[in-house]
């Protein structure tokens, strides 16, 4: 830090600039904070130390750390390749709960207007899209900064795909007035700008409610819809219906599956008052309530938690009660809610915490701290954990590992819960091999494939064909399925169950012919097909995408006819008429006369109409036409006549006659 001092001028405005020398970044972006001394730590107003309110017993509330005091800093952002892409003054704060006690504290990054105004750079990764923040959060791991570190993010990036509102996550380095300040993870912060940079929703449109109430617009329509839905019977035939005008459903399962799978401790009132609880809807007509999943540090066994535990059960009659647990718990109890809830609950165990699937997200942020965490450790292993290398390694196998040990009792809570009639072995294939794909409820899985669901609900599989292929039927050992013919069933399992889909070549079932008529070419397809498009091909040149060809000219015409995943040609046939094509109808005609005719290739065209006496009265141009003309000119107003249509090209003149009467 700089500033200039000469006699007795003003001094200059200070200058902040970083130089990191000789110091490995591991590929991480940088982030370098650089603020006054006092602002860190001076005993009555810096925010990093505890101050002389500081109570003695973890976590020290009353301390300086806890205020919401923020103080005017400067920010210089290094790429993972060490590039300056941006600078910013802003207002820094600590940040966090009870994870504000340990030596390396989180911070909450402001970018307000009277400073430098909103960072212009995609901070996060794998979230390109969004290239403007108004704040972010540098984290340090919560509860989790002690051991492996990346719990919580584990649970945001296991996530994507589902529609639960998450935050983005993204590993980096941070000086702090230029002292090396070790690992961070960039967070996005859930606020009116995170719903209008990753919603699309104006920011001042949006009502946000956390566990105290709303924190943006206001509460009311929460209120009512716990209102309305707890004092709707179960048994309604329309409950559900009444439900998705209160939430979006699929964001509602995906949250309360992710939430009561990891057995989020620190959520719901389970073991303490209702905690890390978010949620937003636009402020208009129509819009429903989403919920936002954050700081699940808690969950995995933190501090006596264990796999046996059920959360289904917790999240329904938790130790303090709330109105989102009496929702969560009113709603279970209607037939429908609980078996897609079932359903999806087995989708994401069979899926997204499957044990290679979930290992492979966990070692993907794994690999990202890695060659830092030595780093990292031999800043604070003094003060805090981890204390080595292989203690941050055990700690992160710990995650994967108890990821293994809870799907089976998910499962039995699942079952347990929503009182189903137990598990049920589902095994799915296409024949022929790659022929096509089954999509089983809300997840599509590569084939061939097995997962585990429950009896009680049935499942719904749908029969999606390879390119090439077609739909045939089903096999299954289940006698109510085999050789059905609908692509689509629901499927109660009575028992484990084994689902074939059976595909057939487009070719060997299918035939695509041009049928000929006076004047025309029709199109036909030997099977009934839904939505087909077709195009045909004069010569070799795409002149048309209509069922039928009018007035075709002399050569040869081959079909080519599409439709779900099958693509098939007709044989050519060929059109030896002798003669050019017009056809005019009706003929007298009144208000409007149809103009059909094909060009086979593209020239520059005009159409004209001329009356008796040589007059032109009409006349329209078009360029590098090809293809099939057939349009209805508007005549209402032409004087009752004779009169001749000319098609003039840079090579012919065709000219057909018609009346106009009354």
């Amino acid at each position: 830090r700089t500033f200039s001092d000469v006699g007795q001028k003003l001094p200059s405005a200070v200058v902040d600039r970083t130089y990191i020398i000789d110091e490995d970044n591991h590929g991480l972006p940088v982030v370098s904070i650089i603020t006054t001394e006092n602002h860190l730590w001076d005993w009555d107003n810096g925010i990093y130390v505890m101050g002389p309110g500081a109570s003695t017993n973890y976590p020290y509330f009353g301390s300086n750390f806890w205020q919401p005091w923020s103080k005017k800093s400067r920010m210089e952002f290094f790429d993972g390749t060490q590039t300056k892409q941006f600078e910013a003054v802003f207002d820094l704060e600590i940040h966090g709960g009870w994870s504000r006690a340990e030596p390396q504290k989180s911070f909450r990054i402001d970018a307000k207007s009277k400073y430098t105004g909103d960072i212009e750079y995609p901070l996060i990764e794998r979230k390109p899209q969004i290239t403007s923040y108004n704040n972010f959060n540098l984290r340090n791991g919560g509860q989790h900064s002690l051991f492996d570190r990346i719990q919580d993010a584990v649970m945001s990036r296991l996530s994507e795909g589902t529609s639960i509102d998450r935050m983005g996550y993204q590993a980096c380095i941070v000086y702090l007035n230029g002292a090396y300040w070790g690992l961070y993870g960039i967070r996005e912060k859930f606020d009116e700008h995170y719903v209008e940079s990753n919603h699309g929703v104006d920011k001042d449109a949006v009502q946000l409610l956390n566990r105290e109430g709303a924190l943006v617009g206001e509460a009311s329509h929460f209120v009512e819809s716990h209102q309305i839905i707890t004092s709707t019977s179960t048994s309604a035939p329309n409950f559900v219906e009444v439900l998705s005008t209160r939430f979006d459903l699929e964001n509602y399962i995906d949250y309360f599956v992710f939430e009561t799978y990891i057995q989020n401790r620190d959520w719901m009132g389970i073991d303490w008052e209702l905690n890390n609880i978010k949620l937003w809807r636009q402020d208009t007509l129509g819009a429903t309530w989403r919920y936002m999943m954050y700081d699940t540090d808690f969950a995995f066994g933190l501090y006596g938690g264990n796999i046996y535990q059920n959360y289904i059960d917790k999240a329904r009659n938790p130790s303090y009660p709330n109105q989102h647990s009496q929702i969560f718990d009113h709603i279970l109890d209607n037939a429908d809610f609980r078996c897609r809830f079932a359903n999806r609950y087995d989708d994401l165990i069979n899926t997204t915490f499957q044990v290679d699937r979930f290992n492979a997200v966990t070692d993907e942020l794994k690999s990202e701290l890695a060659p830092a965490i030595p780093d990292h450790v031999a800043n604070w292993s003094s003060q805090m954990g981890p204390n080595s290398y292989s203690y941050w390694l055990d700690a992160v196998n710990g995650i994967k590992s108890y990821n293994s040990a809870r799907i089976a009792t998910a499962r039995q809570h699942l079952n347990q819960s929503l009182s189903l009639q137990g598990q049920r072995a589902v095994d799915l294939a296409a024949y022929p091999l790659y022929s096509g794909h089954i999509q089983l409820n809300s997840i599509t899985p590569e084939l061939p494939w097995d997962g585990i669901y429950h009896g009680g609900c049935p499942i719904t599989a749908q029969a999606i064909p390879s390119f090439g292929f077609i739909f045939s039927h089903w096999y299954s050992n289940a006698t109510d399925y085999n050789n059905a013919l609908q692509d689509s069933i629901n499927v109660v399992l009575a028992a484990n169950t084994t689902l074939v889909a059976h595909f057939d070549s487009c070719k060997n079932v299918v035939e695509g012919t041009i049928q000929q008529e006076e004047r025309i070419l029709k199109a036909a397809v030997s099977i009934a097909v839904t939505d087909p498009t077709y195009e045909w091909f004069y010569n070799g040149i795409l002149v048309s995408t209509d069922s039928v060809i009018y007035n075709p000219l002399d050569g040869n015409y081959q079909l080519t006819v599409r439709f779900d995943s099958c693509e098939i040609q007709s044989e050519v046939a060929s059109v030896n008429n002798g003669e050019y094509g017009i056809h005019l109808f009706p003929n007298p005609a009144v208000d409007a006369l149809t103009v059909q005719f094909l060009m086979g290739q593209p020239e520059n065209m005009t159409l004209a109409i001329y009356n008796t006496a040589g007059q032109l009265v009409w006349e329209s141009n078009y360029t590098n036409f090809v293809g099939q003309f057939n349009t209805a000119l508007d005549v209402s107003t032409f004087a009752r006549d004779l009169y001749f249509l000319r098609i003039t090209t840079p090579t012919k003149t065709y000219a057909r006659k018609f009346i106009l009467i009354d």
